[in-house]
């Protein structure tokens, strides 16, 4: 009897501990992340080879002196923008004084002489009339008076043409532009056709580039070439130049090729620096995605791929040459993949996602 009771009370411990036992909470079901997609689909891209070049002026002038004379108080600096008119340089013009100087006294000269020639002329005429000289010497008179005169008016010429040179002393700038270059120092002796500086005008600029044969055959004139510099921000600029020359002549100890490339007017750039001139030398199938793609995970470039579960994994990727549409993939993607290129929360590996509508899934 008492082994049944026994046995009861433990039955009955049992039911008890076993109706006191909780509920085993349910599972969460995660939430997925909206994402938009891209697919990868290898498409034709050009491939570009990149060669050095350099900036210079389309448009320039060579600002020379125009008479004889020390150079003082020059007023500019290599890349400095000028106004048309403004003063660059002055040349003392002690030398062209001097001819002034001596041009005004042949003047007076033949001024003296002139009068001279002008009373001989007058007082032979009327003894002319009179009959009391020859017509031949009247003749001579008067051609003497005729020579004076002339001479007059060369000495008169010749000291406008000395004036005049003084105004050369100032030099100033023809147009609006940018100082180029400087030839000369202050105290320096320069003459009449002595280049003193370059001057050209920022709007009108190209580049010169030398290139083999395999990027020479492979453009146009008219085309349009990237090209790659710093500019007067000295910030990265990538713009779009136009083959305006190539010159078919080779550099004999090169081999290289001239070609010209005419920048836009508002490219920023500036005469003399550096430029990459990206020049396309054939077309390859490639996978280019948004540079946005990208992530960065414990220093290892990749892309969210996301898997037939609908889950996002990181694969790691080789990112090649950054265009404006995108970045090169070189390696770790393949066709078909589904890469997320933007996502509503921040993505770990095996995050559930969802596609959004028209985002290419």
């Amino acid at each position: 009897m008492r082994a049944r009771l026994a046995l009861a009370t433990i039955l009955l411990a049992a039911l008890g501990t076993a109706a006191a036992a909780p509920t085993p909470a349910p599972v969460p079901v995660p939430v997925p992340v909206p994402v938009k997609i891209l697919r990868a689909e290898p498409r034709p891209i050009e491939i570009y080879a990149a060669y050095p070049g350099t900036v210079i002026p389309a448009e320039y002038i060579r600002v020379a002196s125009r008479m004889s004379g020390y150079v003082e108080d020059i007023k500019v600096h290599v890349g400095q923008s000028v106004t048309k008119g403004e003063l660059l340089l002055t040349v003392n013009p002690v030398q062209v004084a001097a001819g002034v100087r001596q041009a005004r006294a042949q003047e007076a000269k033949a001024r003296a002489a002139l009068d001279t020639a002008r009373k001989n002329y007058e007082r032979f005429k009327a003894l002319y009339v009179a009959g009391a000289i020859p017509k031949e010497r009247y003749e001579q008179v008067q051609l003497g008076y005729t020579a004076a005169k002339s001479d007059y008016q060369a000495a008169r010429a010749a000291v406008a043409q000395a004036e005049s040179q003084i105004g050369y002393a100032e030099v100033r700038a023809p147009f609006p532009g940018v100082i180029f270059s400087k030839k000369v120092s202050n105290g320096q002796l320069v003459g009449p056709g002595k280049e003193l500086m370059v001057l050209y005008n920022p709007k009108q600029l190209q580049i010169d580039v030398q290139v083999p044969d395999s990027a020479f055959y492979a453009l146009k004139p008219g085309e349009k070439v990237p090209v790659e510099y710093l500019g007067r921000d000295r910030s990265p600029h990538r713009i779009d130049a136009t083959v305006q020359r190539l010159v078919a002549a080779s550099d004999p100890m090169t081999h290289t090729h001239t070609v010209k490339l005419l920048l836009p007017p508002d490219s920023g750039a500036q005469g003399g620096e550096y430029a990459r001139v990206m020049i396309p030398v054939r077309r390859v199938p490639s996978i280019v995605v948004p540079a946005g793609a990208l992530q960065e995970r414990a220093g290892i470039t990749g892309v969210f791929v996301v898997d037939a579960h609908g889950r996002a994994r990181f694969r790691m990727v080789t990112p090649g040459e950054r265009r404006p549409d995108g970045v090169v993939i070189l390696s770790g993607l393949f066709p078909g993949d589904r890469v997320v290129v933007s996502a509503a929360a921040p993505l770990a590996n095996g995050t559930v996602v969802r596609p959004e509508a028209g985002g290419g899934a």
